[in-house]
């Protein structure tokens, strides 16, 4: 009897015990995707507006980013997304239409799903939008004379609060 009493008991311990591992786990960042570090998010945000700038031709530059912003992570815990945006120097002789498909192509072959629109009025005004693939969203503005591009990055690790006073 005694014997029986130490194996429940152990067999008890044992359940308790993956249990509580099971539930530890499902606190950390498993959602089936690495984590991501603060620094690998912003290069990849970066990297992303830059290519896909090129695709649309003409010189571009730096406006703005990267911004640092707050997320959730698929565990809950807080994190770190980064925002990129590009301005094209000049879009004189630049085909508006044709350059939203050429950055559209470029974004579905980066896995992004991809919306074409245009605005209203008598002269609309070309762009699309993309979520997905290897950021969290992409937008491309085919203004005249004021190309603009802008993606946010993944959900990364890292506290947006602590990042901002290292920069």
């Amino acid at each position: 009897m005694k014997k029986d009493v130490r194996h429940s008991r152990s067999v008890a311990v044992v359940v308790t015990l993956g249990c509580a591992a099971i539930m530890l786990s499902g606190c950390s960042n498993h959602s089936g995707e690495p984590t991501m570090k603060p620094s690998e998010a912003k290069q990849s945000v970066i990297e992303f507006v830059q290519e896909s700038s090129k695709s649309a031709g003409g010189t571009w530059a730096h406006l703005s980013g990267p911004g640092i912003r707050e997320c959730s992570q698929p565990s809950g815990a807080p994190g770190t997304m980064f925002v990129y945006v590009m301005k094209r120097a000049d879009t004189t002789g630049a085909d508006a239409r044709n350059d939203v498909k050429a950055v559209s192509k470029h974004w579905k072959d980066a896995g992004v799903d991809v919306e074409e629109y245009q605005s209203g009025g008598p002269n609309p005004v070309p762009g699309v939008r993309g979520r997905g693939g290897p950021v969290i969203s992409a937008s491309f503005d085919a203004y005249p004379g004021n190309y603009q591009m802008s993606a946010v990055s993944k959900c990364s690790d890292g506290n947006p609060d602590k990042l901002r006073l290292e920069n």
